[in-house]
């Protein structure tokens, strides 16, 4: 079977690259810069062509989580678009899609697949958005596969997520709005990349969703401060929600002088401050996913043995 990754040079795409060719499928990995795991360059903003037509495509391509609404209706629908009108057009039945589980909201409890999606940031929006076009695009296909994985959050070496929070921690303050009580679901890389290789070996017919996540849901607060013992860095220190919008503030002006990307933006203090727990049962039960590293500790442990500049 031949399988299309797009945003195979990103830090999830070259793990499910390498998880595809491993399990014997045949692979086009997309990309926008070349990388050893990017068989094609192309530009999915624009309109594709000169693709091979695979059997399945694994999308994800797209932007940023802590992205404005315009940045990621520029991105991450755009791309979408695009990416549906040349699969339609090629005859492609088989989608999985990388979403997230920011299209639930401020979930209380565990979320399953049947939670209404009530998202609060812009990332979440638009990954909801983008699910719409799959599930729209799956009723004028016949016999079309559409696999939706709402994934956690992802840590793993060379991730956005560790690479920042290690270099503020070694700096010796690292402010986080809120108690950091905020239960979420964690899942490492290399588990994210086998969710989507059972997505691709059992993809039903129809539209299915599926949550991904590790066994134990945890808080941010556990895991930034297990983080910081690792490294054997100074903990993180929390402010209360009115200190940190004034934090926020401050240094949105600051990076406007410096010229530089603010630490702490609107969506990513959204983004820190609401729960996100995921039921994985449906993954398990269906897709026959078993998560390598059951807890963020177990994860953590192997990222960071590997990891010479986190040590």
């Amino acid at each position: 079977m031949h399988v299309m990754v797009t945003g195979a040079g990103g830090f999830i795409g070259r793990r499910v690259v390498q998880k595809m060719r491993k399990a014997g499928w045949r692979v086009t990995g997309v990309a926008r810069q070349p990388c050893a795991e990017a068989g094609r360059i192309a530009d999915l903003l624009q309109p594709i062509e000169n693709l091979p037509t695979p059997d399945t495509v694994i999308h994800l391509a797209g932007g940023y989580a802590g992205a404005s609404a315009r940045e990621m209706a520029e991105t991450d629908l755009a791309i979408a678009r695009n990416l549906l009108a040349w699969g339609k057009g090629q005859g492609v039945r088989g989608w999985i899609l990388a979403s997230a589980a920011e299209v639930y909201g401020p979930i209380q409890g565990a979320a399953t697949e049947e939670v209404l999606p009530k998202p609060v940031i812009p990332y979440g929006h638009a990954k909801l958005g983008v699910e719409r076009l799959f599930v729209d695009m799956a009723k004028d296909v016949p016999d079309s596969r559409v696999a939706i994985l709402r994934i956690g959050e992802v840590y793993g070496s060379d991730g956005r997520l560790l690479d920042e929070l290690a270099a503020r921690l070694k700096s010796g303050f690292c402010p986080w709005p809120g108690s950091g009580r905020v239960p979420l679901s964690f899942v490492h890389v290399d588990d994210v990349a086998s969710a989507f290789l059972c997505a691709a070996e059992h993809l039903p017919e129809g539209v299915s969703i599926y949550n991904v996540g590790d066994d134990e849901p945890t808080t941010w607060r556990s895991f930034v401060q297990h983080l910081a013992e690792r490294l054997d860095a100074r903990p993180p220190v929390f402010l209360p929600l009115p200190l940190a919008y004034a934090y926020m503030i401050g240094d949105r002006l600051r990076s406007r002088i410096a010229g530089l990307p603010p630490v702490l933006t609107s969506p990513i203090l959204r983004l820190l401050t609401t729960p996100k727990v995921l039921s994985n049962e449906r993954a398990k039960r269906a897709l026959e996913f078993t998560p390598r590293f059951p807890n963020f500790r177990k994860g953590l442990e192997a990222t960071l043995n590997g990891l010479s500049h986190h040590a």
